[in-house]
């Protein structure tokens, strides 16, 4: 499983982004109404940055006094750790684990012949390999003669 079919399994929009000039409550507005952790920090079509609910808590602790006059690129982490959509489901999750950041992370934006297709979560990651690792033990189960069926 790769993170293409990932992507066009996700229920949500692929990506929402914001530009690095806008302002950090208008990332907040976006994260809420979309209920989303992250966006991605774009100009154009490049991407420049992400800036996620953690950014926005430090943010909070480091700019109390005048948050409403602090822009995304204030805050967003620049040059962002990213995967291709070609790289498999386990390839994505060892990226969020080990990465040139030292930190484990949770959102992953996808490139595609370099440009910005999307974006994937820990979450969406942990979903496909519990759904992959169900349909093995289900054909597993299967392949066992006599074994018996679990009631739903």
């Amino acid at each position: 499983m790769d993170v293409k079919y990932l992507l066009r399994k996700k229920e949500s929009a692929n990506h929402i982004g914001i530009g690095p000039e806008q302002l950090l409550t208008d990332a907040v507005r976006l994260m809420m109404q979309h209920r989303i952790g992250s966006l991605v920090v774009t100009e154009g079509d490049r991407l420049v940055g992400i800036i996620s609910e953690r950014d926005v808590m430090r943010a909070a602790d480091d700019y109390l006094d005048r948050i409403r006059d602090v822009q995304v690129q204030d805050v967003m982490t620049p040059d962002p750790v990213t995967c291709t959509a070609e790289m498999t489901i386990d390839e994505a999750m060892d990226t969020l684990l080990h990465n040139a950041t030292g930190n484990r992370i949770r959102h992953l934006p996808v490139l595609s012949d370099g440009q910005l297709v999307g974006v994937i979560s820990i979450g969406d990651i942990i979903q496909a390999l519990l759904t992959e690792t169900r349909f093995e033990n289900r054909l597993l189960k299967h392949y066992i003669k006599n074994w018996p069926e679990e009631d739903a």
